[in-house]
């Protein structure tokens, strides 16, 4: 490292986590997360916080409690409390889009309650808590547990101008900070969220799935068992699931529309008395893991409509199959209520080791 450069660190903080919170007098509030260096190139972090009428106002607030420059070039996150998402972020992300200084590529989440605790908290385990939220959401897009929320994606989202978007839901646990839920937004809103568990299903409806895995609960009803058994139901395990969607509209006026899923998947995990050693057996079960995404994938269609936000692109679709369809955001929230969708799941069950 040369001398100039390394002048330039020792006079510079680097902020790498920022959060926005709805304060009294629909002021905002920006806790920032600032690693500092040291001449001996060590970096500490300290947390800062201002309330101000903009975002603006704040982050300069901030910049005169730091005894160095803050640079926001190495920004990985940012946060939105609970209440601003649910009165908008609109501002906020224009702010962020329109700053030179910060990257495309950062990531955008909620968090349950407020940003400025959850920065603030003083984690045993956890020294930088903007590295850490960074690899954390990093990871759970790596291993398909959320979906990608850069300002980027989102930007490009809000230009469709017929859908809304999703947003990771953070929550503080303990000494920990996990991934809770995925929230919904309608326009620039927050307006309802569903567990982190229902990613691969959202991600089935939205996309083709390339790599993941489900555990499900299956009705001992339609399945063969080699003992009695009362239960109700047995638990299953799937993975390398491979889907593929194919979206049709099949009546404009409605709208209605046919969701088919075709989806092979491997199973690694299965009951002791489920007996699987033949064909028709093979497809009962198949019909049995049918059933039962088809009912979760309706499940969460049913509470976006309810919440009215169209995160899955249905009026995109719905515009791009209808022939001068002349609707605006508005008039397709009007519109995606009412809306039905028959959904068909196709299950393949690749063979390995649980048949042999």
């Amino acid at each position: 490292m040369g001398c100039t450069e390394q002048h330039i660190l020792e006079r510079t903080s680097l902020t790498t986590l920022i959060g926005y919170d709805l304060a009294e007098d629909d002021q905002i509030t920006v806790t920032a997360a600032i690693r500092q260096i040291n001449p001996d190139l060590e970096s500490n972090v300290e947390i800062q916080s201002a309330t101000e009428p903009t975002s603006r106002g704040a982050r300069l607030k901030i910049d005169l409690k730091t005894s160095k420059k803050i640079g926001s070039g190495q920004l990985r996150v940012v946060l939105f409390g609970e209440e601003l998402a649910k009165a908008g972020i609109v501002d906020s992300i224009h702010t962020l889009k329109i700053n030179p200084e910060i990257s495309n590529g950062i990531y955008l989440a909620v968090v349950e309650g407020n940003s400025k605790s959850l920065i603030e908290n003083n984690y045993k385990n956890i020294t930088d808590i903007g590295q850490h939220i960074f690899q954390l959401i990093e990871h759970n897009i790596d291993q398909n547990h959320v979906l990608s929320s850069t300002l980027h994606e989102i930007n490009r989202e809000n230009l469709s101008k017929l859908g809304d978007y999703s947003l990771p839901m953070l929550k503080k646990q303990g000494e920990y900070v996990e991934i809770s839920s995925i929230g919904f937004f309608k326009e620039d809103k927050f307006v309802g969220s569903l567990p982190a568990e229902d990613f691969l299903y959202i991600k089935m409806i939205r996309d083709n799935l390339q790599d993941g895995s489900l555990g499900l609960a299956l009705p001992t009803t339609t399945l063969e068992l080699s003992s009695d058994d009362s239960s109700e139901e047995i638990q299953i395990a799937v993975d390398s699931i491979k889907s593929k969607r194919k979206i049709k509209l099949a009546d404009k006026t409605v709208p209605e529309f046919d969701l088919l899923i075709d989806l092979e998947s491997r199973l690694v995990e299965v009951p002791s008395n489920l007996r699987i050693k033949n064909i028709e057996s093979t497809e009962n079960l198949e019909k049995a893991i049918n059933k039962k995404i088809e009912s979760e994938i309706n499940r969460i269609i049913q509470y976006s409509q309810e919440i009215n936000s169209d995160i899955f692109r249905f009026g995109e679709r719905y515009k791009a199959q209808v022939r001068k369809a002349n609707i605006d955001l508005e008039k397709w929230h009007e519109m995606y209520t009412e809306m039905k969708v028959n959904v068909t799941v196709n299950t393949k069950i690749v063979r390995d080791g649980v048949f042999q």
